[in-house]
């Protein structure tokens, strides 16, 4: 072919290579999504209850196993896995999801938070069409849910077929997720995230034994009546954990105040902990005021070298960016459960673009958890892994004894990804209830 011949055909090749690009298949055939289902999972063990510090009302059950997830099949036969959503979000999320490809994510996604703003009147309608088509009276209530007040549910169906999809997007291009985001780390750091107080020589007891154990951090609930308390925790704690072992303290000033409303730190108390904290060495404090008590937070945080963290129940990247701009965190905590990775993504390179960093939120403790660790592998200004482990009774491995590859905390105190495709876990068939 003559060069003025060759020039020619480029155009033509070219856009024709862009459109092939534009198409994603599997073996040559474009995927479609056929079905959403959730699966419920069997408790192997129950442990008993805890009561949290939210007061002697705050009891939690503690299972091994238990919970749900849900399924996106498609009719090439893979299947991507999901946190557990409320079954009343099914009708919805197949109309949005079922007969569209996985490879659309932008798309399937922008049409889904069209839809989740539904009208009391819809979800009623969604609500009776989901009781109608159970086929064995499942109750329509929130499975293995982190409710934090509202109706979460829809957000929290978005965010879990989301995960789904790219799970599915993963096992497509036989490569674990964190890699296709761009690995930055094949390990991730942990942190133990505590959900009770406790008197605080206990707690750091506790801390000795996590360090013991190769953990390499642990987060405490400050939510004592008294201040003296709260900075005795941590006091109590580094005596016996050295200055080798990071803490993190989290106020809760934002989340749960409505259920403990005696417990409230006012502007003075937030800045005189958070200095005492910071001569103990705190890697960062969370949450010291209301969520959207802008001025107040970025005044103290101005005020304090010591990081400040927060954003878990904050919405979208607008509100990120928001509370960035204003300076009032160091280090902000998106949950995987509301926002999706993807929308964590754009979080994550908001935040570095102000030299910030991105630390996600607790999940779920089985499939989001899994989400998480491949996030903070692929971001280059990601923090710590938050995982509940909170002994003798809240092992982090209650959860994840869904998988039959689990994670494993590893002696340097780290947690290998996962590296099989997509999220890179398989469901132990024996977990799932018939």
């Amino acid at each position: 072919m003559r060069r003025r011949d060759l020039l020619a055909a480029l155009p033509a090749a070219m856009a024709a290579s862009a459109a092939a690009a534009q198409v994603p298949t599997l073996n040559g055939v474009r995927m479609k999504i056929t079905d959403i289902k959730v699966q419920r999972l069997r408790v192997v063990k129950s442990l008993g209850t805890l009561v949290g510090f939210n007061g002697p009302w705050d009891i939690n059950t503690v299972n091994v196993g238990g919970g749900a997830f849900i399924e996106v099949h498609t009719d090439q036969g893979l299947v991507g896995i999901g946190p557990a959503v409320d079954p009343v979000q099914l009708p919805r999320l197949k109309h949005d999801c079922v007969g569209r490809d996985p490879f659309d994510l932008q798309h399937i996604i922008s049409d889904m938070k069209d839809t989740s703003g539904l009208s009391p009147e819809r979800h009623l309608e969604l609500m009776a069409s989901a009781q109608a088509k159970s086929s064995d009276n499942t109750p329509t209530t929130l499975i293995g849910a982190q409710g934090r007040g509202g109706d979460t549910s829809a957000v929290r169906g978005n965010a879990a077929v989301e995960i789904a999809l790219w799970d599915i997007i993963g096992k497509a291009c036989n490569q674990p997720l964190y890699k296709l985001w761009g690995p930055v780390r094949d390990t991730v750091t942990p942190y133990a995230s505590q959900s009770r107080l406790g008197d605080p020589k206990s707690r750091a007891e506790l801390a000795a034994q996590l360090k013991s154990d190769g953990w390499k951090a642990i987060k405490f609930r400050a939510h004592f009546a008294e201040m003296k308390d709260d900075i005795a925790l941590v006091a109590e704690t580094r005596k016996l954990v050295g200055e080798d072992f990071d803490i993190m303290v989290d106020a809760n000033q934002a989340t749960n105040w409505f259920l403990s409303p005696d417990v409230r730190w006012d502007f003075k108390r937030a800045v005189r902990t958070a200095k005492a904290y910071q001569d103990l060495g705190v890697y960062w404090l969370e949450e010291p005021q209301s969520r959207f008590d802008y001025e107040h937070l970025a005044e103290l945080n101005a005020m304090v070298e010591m990081p400040l963290a927060g954003g878990e129940g904050n919405r979208g990247i607008r509100e990120f960016r928001d509370i960035l701009e204003k300076g009032c965190f160091d280090i902000v905590q998106p949950e995987n459960l509301y926002e999706g990775p993807t929308e964590i993504r754009k979080i994550a390179a908001v935040a570095e673009a102000m030299d910030k960093r991105v630390s996600t939120h607790l999940a779920d403790g089985r499939v989001a958890t899994i989400c998480n660790m491949h996030l903070i592998a692929s971001l280059p200004n990601a923090e710590y892994l938050e995982i509940d482990h909170d002994l003798p009774l809240k092992a982090y491995s209650n959860g994840l004894v869904m998988f039959e590859d689990p994670p494993v905390l590893q002696k340097g105190g780290v947690f290998n990804l996962p590296q099989g495709p997509g999220l890179g876990v398989t469901i132990n068939k024996d977990m799932i209830l018939a």
